[in-house]
């Protein structure tokens, strides 16, 4: 069976949760999981990844003021990375994003473990901080400007990896 995409809903928390305690350690520091519940609770686009009737990973994206989309909490199951899942994922934020004309660039903040899977479609390296998210966690802060070129490469990247 394909693995799906859909919406958020509360009654997922607890597998969210599940998502993102399997990634303590090396991607998310145990201090984060009270931002992330929250995050949960909050009324923005957020989305989730199954196997079956599983919850194999969640991830979404805020429309922020000034004209940008902000990616937020985006994981998959440790025990499924590098399965593309993570990559399936990202591009179903991205073209839900790419359909809204007035966003013209995309944000997100992550580590050091993570950033060259973002830099593969195209985001750059703004700033880095040290221990940012905590010792030995460096946070990265990465942009997308989303120019014809950059939309037309997520089309493309999110029609190669539909089902």
């Amino acid at each position: 069976m394909s693995p799906r995409i859909r919406p958020y809903r509360p009654a997922d928390e607890a597998a969210c949760l599940e998502v993102f305690r399997s990634n303590l350690g090396k991607f998310f520091t145990a201090g984060e999981e009270a931002d992330f519940t929250a995050h949960l609770r909050q009324n923005h686009p957020y989305l989730v990844l199954e196997e079956g009737q599983q919850i194999v990973g969640c991830g979404g994206y805020a429309l922020e003021r000034d004209g940008s989309a902000s990616l937020c909490w985006g994981m998959v199951r440790r025990d499924r990375h590098g399965s593309g899942l993570g990559m399936r994922l990202l591009l179903e934020r991205l073209n839900r994003i790419i359909q809204l004309p007035e966003v013209r660039a995309i944000r997100l903040d992550t580590s050091q473990h993570t950033c060259g899977f973002f830099e593969k479609l195209g985001f750059v390296t703004e700033s880095v901080t040290p221990g940012g998210y905590g010792p030995g966690l460096d946070r990265y802060d990465m942009s997308l400007s989303l120019d014809e070129v950059a939309r037309r490469r997520i089309q493309t990247a999110y029609q190669e990896v539909q089902p």
